[in-house]
């Protein structure tokens, strides 16, 4: 019995070892990054770049490894993104990624996706509003019952304002399919005000951010006005994990990462 129970732990240590090795092994960090999400990961005349590619390369090179930047497109939901990309693989193959970024980190979250470690939180995220500063006297309850409010399509910030104060807002939402486009058609005067993540909306603005108050959307608990930005991993990798905790704190205490995001024009907020 006690033999049994020997070689059961031992397949244990060895699998939790195993976790990090097989990095070491294949000499390369596969990291997963979402496609067409500027600031964080986007084509620019070919290339893929932003915030998260970018950190990607400085965590294999933390490693001692190479980097292999994945770049994944949205499923239905994080749950499907979690499966096709973490823990199982998506149907149509391509494998997993060691690790995954711009992942939630969230209590209730993580206890509903037991298969996967969320870990490591890197930046905060928040919900806002944005408006010219010619605009920014009027109050923004009465902004968005007077004009028009762009949003990304199917966001939380589309549900709210669809659905809030028994939908008063609801004629005034026009729908875009990206931030860059609502925010491209405040510049034009199509919309009064854009309301979505504080990251997308900095970098669709640019240089001409000065231009225009940034105003923070108290939503109920349940859109999540701000949450914790972090890593998601397989469970059962925890020896990478925490060479991936390192990796970020050396990052974070360097000033390499909020560097990052000052390269992209966005604001970075600790977590």
């Amino acid at each position: 019995m006690k033999l049994f129970i020997a070689l059961i732990l031992l397949g244990v240590f060895s699998q939790q070892v195993f976790s990090f090795s097989d990095v070491q092994e294949k000499g390369y960090l596969r990291v997963a990054v979402y496609k067409n999400y500027a600031p964080f990961s986007f084509r620019e005349n070919g290339q893929l770049k932003g915030i998260e590619v970018e950190l990607g390369k400085l965590l294999a090179k933390k490693l001692g490894v190479d980097p292999i930047i994945w770049a994944i497109g949205a499923d239905e939901n994080m749950e499907d993104d979690l499966r096709n990309t973490i823990w199982k693989g998506h149907y149509l193959g391509g494998g997993t990624a060691d690790v995954m970024l711009h992942a939630p980190i969230n209590k209730v979250f993580s206890k509903a996706n037991d298969k996967v470690i969320f870990s490591n939180a890197y930046f905060k995220e928040e919900t806002i509003a944005v408006r010219h500063n010619a605009h920014s006297s009027t109050p923004l309850m009465k902004a968005f019952a007077d004009h028009k409010i762009g949003v990304e399509l199917d966001t939380l910030p589309d549900f709210y304002l669809v659905g809030t104060m028994g939908g008063r807002f609801r004629s005034n939402v026009a729908h875009y399919r990206t931030v860059e486009e609502a925010v491209q058609a405040l510049k034009e005067g199509e919309v009064r005000s854009v309301v979505a993540p504080r990251s997308q909306i900095e970098f669709a603005l640019g240089v001409n951010a000065d231009e225009y108050v940034f105003t923070p959307v108290s939503m109920p608990l349940s859109y999540q006005s701000t949450w914790n930005v972090g890593m998601a991993v397989k469970q059962g990798r925890q020896p990478l994990v925490d060479k991936l905790t390192v990796a970020i704190k050396e990052l974070k205490k360097s000033g390499e990462l909020s560097e990052l995001f000052k390269k992209y024009n966005t604001s970075y907020i600790s977590p």
